[in-house]
């Protein structure tokens, strides 16, 4: 009898730390610290966001396993909130100790490489790319209906805004991410995302380095095939910019490829937006841009 009570008395406070642990509620965004403040591991969690290292050490030696501890609303490890909270001696902290930077959260199938690689600072990259980040990761959750775009860790690193861009690709490349590497409907090319960006700096990178220029970059929604040259006559880039002097050096570098620029027709499409951007140089602009 003693026995049963006993049992029942154990399953009874698993259940309430599981049911503790589920009451977290639902409108905290995947960043906050809070996700895992009913856990084995918020201790932890609380070093890690105060940044306390030695904290931090005391308390993985507690038990290896509260490294890659994974909270149950999304799946994030401590190193996915440290990078993504720019917390970067935590992450230095948790990488030094056994972090795993290829853990997949629960949400999208993102890893802690993808989250660095989105995040704007380059050494949040490098860093775990030092510690055996996997460059090819990429977003693993089930395709659904309305659901079918993965990410993978180089495309992620190319953003519109972020000045970062190019330095993170470089690192990835070198570290040995697939630059070729697409799936129609899927996952974009990334000299496709990058052209798309207007980021003509890490489209150079990529051709220098062996990017395939032949393959179709995407479909419009007509399902128009577009290739490079098309693709680049979409990108309305000021003449002023930095972005314009990386656009002239991908041009002339597919001229030496036998691909030439100045004889891919300007759509219509695209010389109504640039009447309208440039209504009173707009001529000028489509004869150099």
């Amino acid at each position: 009898m003693k026995k049963l009570i006993l049992i029942f008395g154990i399953a009874l406070l698993i259940a309430n730390c599981q049911k503790k642990e589920n009451d977290i509620p639902e409108k905290l965004l995947g960043n906050d610290y809070k996700l895992f403040e009913n856990t084995p591991v918020k201790n932890l969690a609380l070093a890690v966001q105060r940044e306390d290292i030695l904290k931090i050490t005391e308390e993985a030696q507690k038990n290896r396993h509260f490294i890659n501890y994974q909270e149950k609303t999304y799946g994030n490890t401590l190193l996915m909130l440290a990078i993504n909270n720019n917390d970067y001696r935590s992450v230095d902290a948790l990488l030094k100790i056994g972090a795993d930077p290829n853990i997949h959260d629960h949400y999208r199938g993102g890893t802690a490489v993808i989250f660095a690689a989105e995040n704007d600072d380059p050494k949040y990259l490098r860093s775990v790319l030092e510690y055996h980040g996997d460059p090819n990761a990429i977003e693993n959750i089930p395709y659904k209906e309305d659901d079918k775009i993965r990410q993978t860790a180089l495309l992620a690193a190319i953003s519109t805004l972020d000045t970062g861009s190019l330095k993170k690709v470089k690192l990835l490349i070198r570290a040995g991410a697939h630059l070729n590497y697409h799936s129609y409907g899927h996952t974009n090319l990334p000299l496709s995302e990058a052209i798309m960006l207007d980021r003509l700096d890490v489209a150079l990178y990529l051709l220098q380095n062996d990017a395939d220029f032949n393959l179709m970059l995407y479909k419009t929604i007509n399902g128009e095939k577009i290739y490079i040259l098309k693709a680049l006559r979409k990108c309305i880039i000021d003449l002023q910019s930095e972005q314009y002097k990386n656009k002239l050096e991908v041009i002339k570098f597919l001229k030496g490829k036998g691909l030439d620029y100045n004889k891919e027709p300007i759509p219509d499409y695209i010389l109504v937006k640039i009447k309208k951007k440039y209504p009173d140089s707009w001529e000028e602009f489509a004869s150099k841009y």
